[in-house]
């Protein structure tokens, strides 16, 4: 190639970079704000969102004369109180379309739960007494059965009033006494 043609080709790549330049302004200009795009006007505030650590927990309602489990997913850490909370939330629209149901009528009938070694003691509301015999004992093993399935939680203590209330078991008889998983395995759906 002669040397001709190499420059008359330096000089019109030449031209055709200094053709695609941004224009260079003496000063800058404003832009109304109405110009300016979504998200990056002053008054817009887009902080990302930390992401939510979320744990499975079981909760324990009732289908026909058992208790089945079925999985939730709340917050982390899985607190006692966070169970609670789930399960006093009763069952969601997909398992009532499963005929599960929670024996707990409302959750005012739970006022609070309280962990120490090993023990998770509920508080309930004298209304509990309300509820008709059947479904206390499905009241019992559903709260018995879900905090009992949390690390940490062996036994269950239920008050009224600050004072220990003995609770009816599967077999008929009540238990003044701390009551644990095995108390009420027997009302479990085995098939799960």
């Amino acid at each position: 190639m002669s040397r001709r043609c190499i420059g008359r080709a330096a000089l019109t790549l030449g031209i055709l970079v200094m053709g695609c330049g941004v224009p260079i302004e003496e000063q800058a200009t404003s832009v109304a704000i109405d110009q300016v795009p979504e998200g990056l006007r002053p008054t817009d505030t887009t902080t990302p969102e930390e992401p939510v650590a979320s744990e499975l927990v079981d909760i324990w309602l009732v289908r026909d004369d058992e208790l089945v489990t079925t999985r939730h997913l709340i917050e982390a850490p899985a607190t006692a109180q966070a169970a609670l909370t789930e399960l006093l939330a009763g069952p969601t629209s997909a398992e009532q379309e499963r005929s599960l149901r929670s024996a707990i009528p409302d959750a005012s009938v739970v006022i609070d739960v309280e962990l120490l070694r090993g023990v998770a003691t509920v508080d309930l509301s004298p209304s509990f007494s309300d509820i008709p015999a059947q479904d206390q004992v499905f009241a019992v093993g559903q709260i018995v059965l879900t905090m009992t399935d949390l690390r940490g939680v062996g036994r269950v203590r239920f008050v009224v009033d600050d004072a220990q209330i003995a609770v009816p078991l599967p077999s008929g008889d009540t238990s003044e006494d701390t009551v644990s998983r095995e108390d009420y395995l027997a009302m479990a759906d085995n098939s799960a």
